[in-house]
Protein backbone atom coordinates (compact mmCIF):
# COMPACT_ATOMS: atom_id res chain seq x y z
CA UNK A 1 0.00 0.00 0.00
CA UNK A 2 1.37 3.36 -0.43
CA UNK A 3 3.25 5.00 1.98
CA UNK A 4 1.96 8.57 2.96
CA UNK A 5 4.87 10.69 0.97
CA UNK A 6 4.11 8.09 -2.13
CA UNK A 7 0.45 9.45 -1.89
CA UNK A 8 1.81 13.16 -1.53
CA UNK A 9 4.17 12.27 -4.84
CA UNK A 10 0.59 11.34 -6.78
CA UNK A 11 -1.10 14.13 -5.73
CA UNK A 12 1.61 16.55 -6.75
CA UNK A 13 1.97 14.89 -10.12
CA UNK A 14 -2.06 15.27 -10.55
CA UNK A 15 -2.65 18.50 -9.93
CA UNK A 16 0.70 18.93 -12.14
CA UNK A 17 -0.72 17.29 -15.22
CA UNK A 18 -4.16 17.36 -14.85
CA UNK A 19 -5.98 20.11 -13.10
CA UNK A 20 -5.85 22.18 -16.19
CA UNK A 21 -6.20 19.54 -18.82
CA UNK A 22 -9.61 20.33 -19.82
CA UNK A 23 -9.73 15.82 -19.41
CA UNK A 24 -13.19 14.29 -20.25
CA UNK A 25 -15.01 12.86 -17.56
CA UNK A 26 -13.99 9.16 -17.35
CA UNK A 27 -15.37 5.72 -15.83
CA UNK A 28 -12.92 3.48 -14.13
CA UNK A 29 -14.34 -0.25 -14.56
CA UNK A 30 -11.62 -1.78 -12.04
CA UNK A 31 -10.06 -0.45 -8.85
CA UNK A 32 -9.94 -1.75 -5.24
CA UNK A 33 -10.58 1.69 -3.58
CA UNK A 34 -10.21 0.08 0.06
CA UNK A 35 -6.24 0.18 -1.12
CA UNK A 36 -6.55 3.58 -1.98
CA UNK A 37 -6.14 6.55 0.65
CA UNK A 38 -8.96 9.29 0.40
CA UNK A 39 -6.03 11.44 -1.10
CA UNK A 40 -5.81 9.34 -3.94
CA UNK A 41 -9.18 8.60 -4.64
CA UNK A 42 -9.89 12.23 -4.61
CA UNK A 43 -6.69 12.67 -6.62
CA UNK A 44 -9.13 10.59 -9.31
CA UNK A 45 -12.10 12.25 -8.75
CA UNK A 46 -10.63 16.13 -9.50
CA UNK A 47 -9.08 14.53 -12.49
CA UNK A 48 -12.33 13.56 -14.28
CA UNK A 49 -12.89 9.75 -12.50
CA UNK A 50 -16.58 9.85 -11.81
CA UNK A 51 -17.27 6.70 -12.12
CA UNK A 52 -15.52 3.59 -10.58
CA UNK A 53 -16.25 0.00 -10.18
CA UNK A 54 -14.76 -1.18 -6.63
CA UNK A 55 -14.22 -5.15 -7.00
CA UNK A 56 -14.12 -7.61 -4.40
CA UNK A 57 -10.46 -8.81 -3.50
CA UNK A 58 -9.17 -10.43 -0.30
CA UNK A 59 -5.04 -9.78 -0.27
CA UNK A 60 -4.61 -13.29 1.45
CA UNK A 61 -7.36 -16.65 0.90
CA UNK A 62 -9.51 -16.02 3.78
CA UNK A 63 -10.09 -18.64 6.62
CA UNK A 64 -13.56 -18.48 6.69
CA UNK A 65 -16.16 -17.51 4.12
CA UNK A 66 -17.80 -15.15 6.57
CA UNK A 67 -14.53 -13.09 6.68
CA UNK A 68 -15.29 -12.91 2.79
CA UNK A 69 -19.02 -11.71 3.59
CA UNK A 70 -17.76 -9.08 5.47
CA UNK A 71 -16.01 -7.76 3.46
CA UNK A 72 -18.83 -7.48 0.73
CA UNK A 73 -20.55 -5.71 3.39
CA UNK A 74 -17.69 -3.15 3.97
CA UNK A 75 -17.41 -2.85 0.51
CA UNK A 76 -21.17 -2.13 -0.23
CA UNK A 77 -21.45 0.39 2.66
CA UNK A 78 -18.70 1.86 3.83
CA UNK A 79 -16.27 2.30 0.59
CA UNK A 80 -19.49 3.67 -1.06
CA UNK A 81 -19.55 6.10 1.37
CA UNK A 82 -15.82 6.82 1.50
CA UNK A 83 -16.39 7.38 -2.59
CA UNK A 84 -18.85 9.82 -1.72
CA UNK A 85 -16.54 12.02 0.48
CA UNK A 86 -14.12 11.56 -2.43
CA UNK A 87 -16.32 12.69 -5.35
CA UNK A 88 -16.85 9.38 -6.72
CA UNK A 89 -19.87 7.23 -7.61
CA UNK A 90 -18.01 4.23 -6.14
CA UNK A 91 -20.48 0.95 -7.92
CA UNK A 92 -19.40 -1.79 -5.71
CA UNK A 93 -18.66 -5.38 -7.33
CA UNK A 94 -18.94 -8.72 -5.05
CA UNK A 95 -18.09 -12.20 -5.63
CA UNK A 96 -15.21 -14.42 -4.69
CA UNK A 97 -11.89 -13.87 -6.66
CA UNK A 98 -10.44 -17.07 -7.84
CA UNK A 99 -7.21 -16.13 -5.77
CA UNK A 100 -9.72 -15.84 -2.47
CA UNK A 101 -11.41 -19.28 -2.50
CA UNK A 102 -12.07 -20.61 0.70
CA UNK A 103 -13.93 -23.78 2.74
CA UNK A 104 -17.84 -22.65 2.74
CA UNK A 105 -17.73 -20.17 -0.45
CA UNK A 106 -21.21 -21.38 -1.66
CA UNK A 107 -22.47 -19.39 1.62
CA UNK A 108 -20.51 -16.08 0.31
CA UNK A 109 -22.11 -16.77 -3.23
CA UNK A 110 -25.44 -16.91 -1.51
CA UNK A 111 -24.56 -13.55 -0.09
CA UNK A 112 -23.90 -12.28 -3.74
CA UNK A 113 -26.89 -13.48 -5.11
CA UNK A 114 -29.32 -11.52 -2.15
CA UNK A 115 -27.27 -8.34 -2.41
CA UNK A 116 -25.28 -8.13 -5.84
CA UNK A 117 -25.57 -5.13 -8.36
CA UNK A 118 -22.73 -5.98 -10.32
CA UNK A 119 -20.77 -9.33 -9.84
CA UNK A 120 -16.94 -8.91 -9.41
CA UNK A 121 -13.79 -9.84 -9.51
CA UNK A 122 -14.17 -13.31 -10.88
CA UNK A 123 -12.67 -15.48 -12.97
CA UNK A 124 -9.84 -18.36 -13.39
CA UNK A 125 -6.54 -17.61 -12.26
CA UNK A 126 -5.00 -21.55 -12.61
CA UNK A 127 -7.99 -22.89 -13.70
CA UNK A 128 -8.43 -25.63 -10.77
CA UNK A 129 -11.54 -27.58 -11.05
CA UNK A 130 -12.64 -25.61 -8.01
CA UNK A 131 -12.06 -22.85 -10.04
CA UNK A 132 -14.49 -23.54 -12.74
CA UNK A 133 -17.06 -24.38 -10.17
CA UNK A 134 -16.44 -21.10 -8.51
CA UNK A 135 -16.83 -19.08 -11.44
CA UNK A 136 -19.57 -20.66 -13.32
CA UNK A 137 -21.91 -20.81 -9.92
CA UNK A 138 -20.98 -16.77 -10.05
CA UNK A 139 -22.32 -16.79 -13.50
CA UNK A 140 -25.62 -18.75 -13.16
CA UNK A 141 -26.28 -16.13 -10.54
CA UNK A 142 -25.80 -13.07 -13.04
CA UNK A 143 -27.87 -14.57 -15.68
CA UNK A 144 -30.33 -15.54 -13.13
CA UNK A 145 -30.71 -12.16 -11.98
CA UNK A 146 -29.31 -10.56 -15.49
CA UNK A 147 -26.52 -9.08 -13.85
CA UNK A 148 -23.52 -7.42 -15.43
CA UNK A 149 -19.90 -9.06 -14.29
CA UNK A 150 -16.66 -8.88 -14.34
CA UNK A 151 -14.34 -11.55 -15.30
CA UNK A 152 -10.85 -12.08 -14.48
CA UNK A 153 -8.17 -13.81 -16.97
CA UNK A 154 -4.24 -13.81 -15.40
CA UNK A 155 -1.06 -12.87 -15.94
CA UNK A 156 0.28 -16.33 -16.61
CA UNK A 157 -0.76 -18.29 -19.54
CA UNK A 158 -3.12 -16.13 -20.26
CA UNK A 159 -4.71 -17.10 -24.01
CA UNK A 160 -4.95 -20.72 -22.19
CA UNK A 161 -6.92 -19.62 -19.90
CA UNK A 162 -8.78 -16.70 -21.78
CA UNK A 163 -10.28 -19.67 -24.03
CA UNK A 164 -11.41 -21.81 -21.10
CA UNK A 165 -12.88 -18.58 -19.61
CA UNK A 166 -14.66 -18.10 -23.01
CA UNK A 167 -16.29 -21.60 -23.19
CA UNK A 168 -17.22 -21.28 -19.33
CA UNK A 169 -19.09 -17.65 -20.25
CA UNK A 170 -20.69 -19.69 -23.27
CA UNK A 171 -21.48 -22.71 -21.77
CA UNK A 172 -23.31 -20.07 -19.23
CA UNK A 173 -25.57 -19.02 -21.38
CA UNK A 174 -25.73 -15.27 -19.90
CA UNK A 175 -26.21 -12.57 -22.16
CA UNK A 176 -23.00 -11.13 -23.81
CA UNK A 177 -23.67 -7.50 -23.33
CA UNK A 178 -23.42 -8.54 -19.53
CA UNK A 179 -19.80 -9.76 -19.94
CA UNK A 180 -16.57 -8.04 -19.47
CA UNK A 181 -13.87 -9.99 -19.75
CA UNK A 182 -10.86 -8.10 -17.77
CA UNK A 183 -7.46 -7.58 -18.42
CA UNK A 184 -7.45 -8.58 -22.13
CA UNK A 185 -3.94 -8.20 -24.10
CA UNK A 186 -3.32 -7.58 -28.01
CA UNK A 187 -3.22 -11.67 -27.74
CA UNK A 188 -6.18 -12.55 -26.44
CA UNK A 189 -8.59 -9.67 -27.54
CA UNK A 190 -9.73 -10.80 -30.75
CA UNK A 191 -10.96 -14.36 -29.39
CA UNK A 192 -13.22 -12.04 -26.86
CA UNK A 193 -14.24 -10.16 -29.83
CA UNK A 194 -15.75 -12.97 -31.87
CA UNK A 195 -17.92 -14.26 -29.12
CA UNK A 196 -19.38 -10.63 -28.60
CA UNK A 197 -18.05 -9.71 -25.25
CA UNK A 198 -16.70 -6.83 -23.92
CA UNK A 199 -12.30 -6.26 -23.33
CA UNK A 200 -10.91 -4.69 -20.21
CA UNK A 201 -8.39 -2.73 -21.05
CA UNK A 202 -5.95 -2.84 -17.65
CA UNK A 203 -3.57 0.03 -18.22
CA UNK A 204 -0.93 -0.96 -16.03
CA UNK A 205 2.44 -2.19 -15.83
CA UNK A 206 2.67 -5.69 -16.52
CA UNK A 207 -0.67 -5.63 -18.13
CA UNK A 208 -1.59 -3.21 -21.22
CA UNK A 209 0.09 0.08 -22.23
CA UNK A 210 -1.29 3.01 -23.47
CA UNK A 211 0.21 2.41 -26.68
CA UNK A 212 -1.17 -1.09 -26.79
CA UNK A 213 -4.94 0.42 -26.11
CA UNK A 214 -4.21 2.54 -29.15
CA UNK A 215 -3.10 0.19 -31.55
CA UNK A 216 -6.40 -2.25 -29.93
CA UNK A 217 -8.45 0.67 -30.83
CA UNK A 218 -7.47 2.00 -34.28
CA UNK A 219 -7.87 -1.82 -35.00
CA UNK A 220 -10.38 -3.21 -33.66
CA UNK A 221 -12.80 0.04 -32.89
CA UNK A 222 -14.48 1.56 -30.01
CA UNK A 223 -17.62 -0.45 -29.78
CA UNK A 224 -16.52 -3.52 -27.13
CA UNK A 225 -14.40 -1.78 -24.73
CA UNK A 226 -13.68 -0.64 -21.38
CA UNK A 227 -10.81 1.14 -19.83
CA UNK A 228 -9.45 0.32 -16.10
CA UNK A 229 -6.71 0.54 -13.84
CA UNK A 230 -7.26 -2.00 -11.45
CA UNK A 231 -5.46 0.76 -9.04
CA UNK A 232 -5.74 -0.45 -4.95
CA UNK A 233 -3.12 -2.69 -3.52
CA UNK A 234 -0.37 -1.65 -5.16
CA UNK A 235 1.93 1.70 -6.02
CA UNK A 236 0.29 1.57 -9.51
CA UNK A 237 -1.17 4.85 -10.86
CA UNK A 238 -4.79 5.68 -9.88
CA UNK A 239 -4.89 8.22 -13.12
CA UNK A 240 -4.24 5.68 -16.14
CA UNK A 241 -7.66 6.03 -16.98
CA UNK A 242 -7.25 9.43 -17.50
CA UNK A 243 -3.78 9.93 -19.28
CA UNK A 244 -5.60 6.60 -21.72
CA UNK A 245 -8.16 8.92 -22.56
CA UNK A 246 -6.03 12.02 -23.03
CA UNK A 247 -3.42 10.00 -25.69
CA UNK A 248 -6.32 8.54 -27.44
CA UNK A 249 -8.06 12.10 -27.78
CA UNK A 250 -5.04 13.37 -29.65
CA UNK A 251 -5.22 10.84 -32.08
CA UNK A 252 -9.03 9.89 -32.24
CA UNK A 253 -12.45 11.27 -32.58
CA UNK A 254 -13.69 12.19 -29.56
CA UNK A 255 -16.71 10.70 -29.72
CA UNK A 256 -15.16 7.64 -29.95
CA UNK A 257 -13.26 8.21 -27.02
CA UNK A 258 -15.98 9.01 -25.05
CA UNK A 259 -17.52 5.46 -26.21
CA UNK A 260 -14.19 3.61 -24.40
CA UNK A 261 -13.54 6.07 -21.72
CA UNK A 262 -17.29 6.61 -20.19
CA UNK A 263 -20.35 5.49 -22.48
CA UNK A 264 -19.95 1.78 -22.75
CA UNK A 265 -19.35 1.76 -18.67
CA UNK A 266 -22.07 3.77 -18.03
CA UNK A 267 -24.05 1.05 -20.97
CA UNK A 268 -22.53 -2.01 -19.19
CA UNK A 269 -23.18 -1.41 -15.33
CA UNK A 270 -26.66 0.74 -16.17
CA UNK A 271 -25.86 4.16 -15.39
Amino acid sequence: MPTDNKRLQIWKKFKRNFLNSGSMECFDTHIHSEGKGITELKAMAEAGIKHVISCAYYPVVPSYSSTLIDMFRKLTSFEVERGKKAGLELIPAVGVHPRCICRGWEKALKWVEENAEVIGEIGLECASDVEVEVLSAHLGIAKKLDLPCIVHTPKNNKLKVTEKVLKIVDASGIGEELVVIDHATPKTVEEILKKGYYAGLTVQPGKISVEEVISIVEKHGFEKFVLNSDTGFNDFEALTVVETANALKEKFDEKDVKKVAIENGKKIFKK
